[in-house]
């Protein structure tokens, strides 16, 4: 059986484990036999203009990214391609991620550098803390849940949004209905925005929505770009209609040197990268032996999104 694999993502130290753990698979790096290659491991510019008609052999593609925005599901399914993605992967370190960018603001660390800087002592009285704050998750997925169990800790009351009304661990509250997310917009403290980019979630952030939140709110986006109107995004924040802004993800990626965002003092911004980890490539190398081990016994492997 011949599988490909992202070698860059996982590195020489697990490309060898891999290797030893399944001396029968040939794992290669290049794609110069796609109408041989069983299985496809890979990231989302392969994936994304790959030919399916130039892998006659292919049976299984695990994708190594949690989001699958711009992928053709359908055309998978049609060939019969089973598509799973890399869901829990990278959770923890974005759930981080999260949490870097509310202490940003939270704890004045802008104000601090530029007072080091200029070797100025410099105390501002009033900062946040999140005990007893009220933070809106908008996808209850993986990071959704990874975030809600580690904002339990600072006895913070948790309302998740979703498509179905099913209780989770770690939340509070569960809504699903517009009325319900307008209504807990204006009472959070912290909004994370970690839903997938669909046609129903394009742009469902405007100014309407920012107008709704508490002045004193934070948004954070970890989720897609274009879920957000960025130019009522920049408008809302020249206004401090919200406190606020930290995203790690805007459109066009990279973001050109023009752009506005650039220049706004209550934003913070990281360029797609908040799922960056030193533990990646293992969590990463873990996925692909559970799920190769799972489709080698002939078992569903799981995380499978063209069901």
């Amino acid at each position: 059986m011949v599988v490909y694999i992202d070698y860059n993502l996982i590195g020489k130290k697990y490309f060898i484990q891999l290797k030893n753990k399944y001396p029968n698979i040939e794992f290669v790096t290049d794609l110069s036999r796609k109408t041989e290659i069983e299985v496809l491991i890979a990231m989302p510019k392969i994936v994304k203009n790959m030919n399916v008609n130039e892998y006659s052999n292919l049976k299984w593609i695990q994708y190594l990214m949690a989001g699958y925005d711009g992928i053709n599901l359908k055309k998978f399914k049609e060939n019969n391609i089973v598509f799973s993605s890399a869901q829990n992967v990278f959770s923890k370190s974005i759930a981080e991620d999260v949490f870097t960018k509310i202490f940003y603001f939270n704890r004045n660390v802008s104000h601090y550098i530029e007072s080091k800087k200029n070797k100025i002592w410099s105390p501002i009285q009033e900062e946040f803390e999140l005990t007893n704050s009220t933070a809106l998750i908008l996808g209850v997925g993986s990071i959704g849940k990874e975030l809600a169990k580690k904002f339990k800790v600072f006895d913070m009351f948790i309302i998740g949004y979703r498509k179905k009304h099913l209780n989770e661990k770690n939340f509070d509250k569960i809504i699903v209905m517009e009325s319900e997310l307008n209504e807990a917009l204006n009472i959070a403290d912290y909004i994370i925005m970690a839903l997938p980019l669909n046609d129903e979630t394009r742009f469902m952030f405007d100014y309407e929505k920012f107008k709704i939140m508490k002045r004193s709110a934070l948004f954070i986006n970890v989720g897609r770009g274009e879920t957000v109107k960025q130019k009522d995004m920049i408008l809302a924040l020249k206004q401090s209609i919200i406190r606020g802004a930290g995203i790690d993800v805007v459109y066009p990626e990279p973001l050109p040197s023009d752009s506005e965002l650039w220049n706004l003092d209550n934003l913070y911004i990281t360029p797609h990268n908040a799922s960056s980890s030193n533990h990646m490539a293992r969590r990463i190398y873990e996925l692909i032996v559970m799920n190769l081990g799972r489709y080698l016994d002939n078992k569903t492997v799981k995380y499978i999104i063209n069901n």
